[in-house]
């Protein structure tokens, strides 16, 4: 089987994002624009996405060698 090689804080970025974006886009405002039209997220949103992202984190680290 071939090894495969994961960046685990980007994985964990991304599922928290996928999580964050399926889960919570019907009861929050995810997203905010600033004056040069960058979108980042809102605070109530940066604040779900950290929480997932340690979960997230916190599983995949269980399966280092």
């Amino acid at each position: 089987m071939e090894e495969i090689k994961v960046n685990i804080l980007e994985l964990a970025s991304e599922l928290a994002h996928q999580e964050l974006v399926k889960d919570y886009s019907d009861s929050i405002v995810i997203y905010e624009e600033d004056s040069n039209g960058d979108e980042y997220y809102t605070e109530e949103a940066q604040d779900i996405f950290n929480d997932l992202y340690d979960k997230y984190i916190s599983f995949i680290e269980q399966f280092k060698i």
